[in-house]
């Protein structure tokens, strides 16, 4: 990408910054710019689900499939207006690339957005992600593409209230230590998530290693543990679970001094062993002395695609994880 336009950019999540342009495969990867223009044409690369917004108020979604240009309609007016591209489908596996972003010409960039005091981090699976929350239970498998929008997860609901930069590093199918139904062996959260593009970690020979200095969280919400113990068995043994989520939590512990920790969970199928190991992991990580977490149990109606929470769904997370995150990082007026 042009490095002219490169300095009036500002990424959010994971993005490897390539000669060719920036990519990325997490769910809510999303750029940010100031800009007086009447359009916005993005040169696109990969395939994927995207929201464009103005001022925070989405004016279209898109979808791309290989190199795609795509011209799109803006404010127009002569003033200075703020725009998002948001990714609001996962790549898993994959990756997508932005080439370059250019304006009308007349149009000019204004100073890109500065950063934001509050910064959150999201750990986990598909819930995280928002996997299929346009969707129902009626819904058949191959639609998880055109019926997920990470834009409507709670993730992206609690860090857009609070104006807050932030990071969705969550994967469908994926655990702590185990996968669903053992798929991709070895892959699991623990691994990919060193990786700057999770996607296609698996899949390329040097993979770019995320440098943690690069975002410091606040807060970090983790709901890790779904897909180690649902699905088809054998399940994640519990003591080797328990013991890579804390050697996970003193890593980002170290990585990030001062930083707080929301651990979630919620029943799951057949044995609901997820509630009683992360409450066991909350209770010893007390008794050790830690003071920098919580603990939330989520109770969800998942009427959405494929058993997942629909959009209703990741609001009410929503609402119950906002206060909590909020008086974490101290957030709330007093």
């Amino acid at each position: 990408m042009n490095p002219s336009v490169m300095e009036n950019l500002k990424f959010l999540g994971r993005w490897d910054h390539r000669t060719s342009g920036s990519c990325a495969s997490a769910p809510n990867a999303l750029v940010s710019f100031n800009a007086v223009t009447k359009s916005v044409t993005f040169d696109l690369e990969g395939y994927s689900r995207w929201r464009f917004d103005a001022d925070g108020k989405p004016l279209m979604y898109f979808q791309t499939s290989g190199r795609t240009t795509k011209k799109l309609g803006a404010a127009g007016d002569g003033k200075v207006h703020s725009y998002r591209l948001i990714k609001i489908s996962e790549s898993n596996p994959g990756e997508v690339c932005v080439r370059n972003i250019a304006l009308d010409p007349s149009g000019k960039f204004a100073p890109k957005p500065a950063p934001s005091n509050r910064r959150i981090e999201f750990i986990g699976d598909s819930f995280t992600v928002g996997f299929g929350d346009e969707g129902t239970n009626m819904d058949p498998p191959e639609m998880e593409f055109d019926k997920t929008d990470a834009s409507k997860s709670y993730a992206f609901l609690v860090a857009d209230g609070y104006k807050a930069d932030f990071q969705v590093n969550a994967v469908s199918g994926r655990g702590l230590v185990r996968n669903y139904a053992n798929i991709a062996p070895g892959w699991n959260l623990s691994k990919l998530y060193d990786y700057t593009v999770a996607g296609s970690a698996s899949i390329e020979a040097n993979p770019a290693v995320w440098d943690l200095n690069k975002f410091h969280p606040q807060v970090i919400v983790l709901f890790m543990g779904i897909n180690d113990f649902q699905g088809d068995p054998p399940y994640a043994d519990r003591r080797i679970f328990k013991m890579a989520y804390a050697k996970f939590m003193n890593k980002l512990r170290e990585a990030h001094p001062g930083v707080k920790f929301l651990l979630l969970s919620t029943k799951i199928w057949p044995n609901d062993d997820l509630t009683p190991t992360i409450q066991e992991i909350y209770d010893e990580e007390i008794a050790q002395g830690h003071r920098d977490l919580e603990f939330k149990v989520l109770q969800t109606e998942n009427v959405g695609l494929l058993g997942h929470p629909d959009v209703r769904a990741q609001q009410e997370m929503a609402n119950i994880i906002r206060p909590i995150v909020g008086r974490l990082a101290g957030w709330l007026s007093r």
